[in-house]
């Protein structure tokens, strides 16, 4: 079996090195949606608190409705406390360009260090 093993190694660290690439790809994928999911979330809650208008007007009983319908339907992810995270995770990087910037892709990355 040892021998077997040996013959076939280089196919066998191949196939090993395509998974844990597609699982990288995977994660990195689900991670980058996460954030802009946030982010999102974070605009629509600053939007709907503002109105319009250039402050929100704090002390809305939105955040606490809001916060109680996605704890039931998505779990603790969405309690009030992260709500508040997203939404100033908004204020901080309001535009929607910089955080596109900042979520790396790390297969651009690996791409763009071959073209050099």
């Amino acid at each position: 079996m040892a021998n077997e093993l040996t013959v076939y190694q280089s196919v066998i660290d191949d196939v090993k090195g395509i998974i844990s690439s597609g699982m990288e790809s995977a994660y990195n994928a689900t991670s980058r949606a996460m954030v802009l999911t946030y982010w999102n979330v974070g605009r629509r809650i600053v939007e709907q608190e503002q109105n319009g208008n250039q402050r929100a007007e704090y002390g809305t009983a939105m955040m606490d409705a809001l916060a109680a319908e996605l704890t039931k339907e998505y779990g603790k992810s969405y309690s009030k406390r992260n709500l508040q995270y997203f939404r100033k995770f908004y204020q901080c990087f309001p535009d929607i360009e910089i955080v596109n910037s900042c979520v790396h892709n790390p297969l651009q990355i690996e791409k763009g260090g071959e073209d050099e």
